[in-house]
């Protein structure tokens, strides 16, 4: 299914770098409603006028998308979480992970406690919003460069979260950007694939990340 046969989403993207810069490119190529944002909105114009998106700032993207991808760095998560407000029944995906040594005590925090998740963390976060963790664990080139491959080559994209409707939403924007989503099942599993865990930045196609989870399991 293409975004051109579905129906249009709006789509925010809060972090319009190498991910969410990305992302928005191919989701605004299959036909979705795509604003960019960031603290500078002016800088990304001429990457939304190539593929006919918006530019906003992470306000303005944050009321416009009905789907949001959070795609900035995890030390950051608090500032902008108080910033935006509630996100009430918005699909919020995070694409983020805490790296130590980029953002300090609140990854470290995070990592330390074995009752917490780092999407967990997310998710508790932004107020009414229904996480899902995906395009965490997909370097920036590979998603950039092998997209929209034919069904056996396609990259596997984990995906968990525990609203079945929004991983279903997020599920289908996977596959129209021609990758293969991985569900891999509550926000909790989600451990499978951050920094370390087995299935992280492993990049491969489909039908070899569902052996490494077969064998997790």
């Amino acid at each position: 299914m293409s975004g051109e046969q579905g129906a249009s989403m709006k789509i925010g993207i809060v972090g319009s770098g190498n991910i969410g810069g990305t992302l928005g490119r191919h989701w605004a190529g299959v036909g979705h409603q795509v604003m960019f944002s960031s603290r500078h909105p002016e800088t990304l114009q001429p990457m939304a006028d190539a593929v006919n998106a918006q530019t906003g700032t992470v306000e303005e993207a944050t009321k416009f998308g009905d789907v949001i991808l959070l795609a900035i760095p995890f030390g950051k998560v608090p500032d902008v979480a108080q910033q935006v407000g509630t996100l009430d029944g918005k699909v919020l995906i995070d694409a983020g992970n805490p790296y130590p040594q980029r953002d300090g005590a609140v990854a470290q925090q995070v990592i330390d406690d074995p009752s917490q998740t780092a999407t967990g963390y997310v998710s508790a976060q932004f107020s009414g919003a229904k996480t899902i963790k995906a395009f965490n664990s997909i370097y920036f080139k590979v998603l950039e460069e092998q997209a929209f491959q034919s069904e056996d080559a396609r990259i596997a994209v984990q995906v968990c979260g525990d609203d079945e409707q929004a991983k279903a939403t997020v599920t289908q924007l996977i596959e129209e950007i021609g990758l293969a989503p991985q569900d891999i099942g509550v926000l909790a599993d989600g451990i499978l694939f951050e920094p370390g865990a087995p299935l992280y930045n492993k990049n491969l196609p489909i039908s070899e990340a569902k052996a490494i989870l077969q064998q997790l399991r």
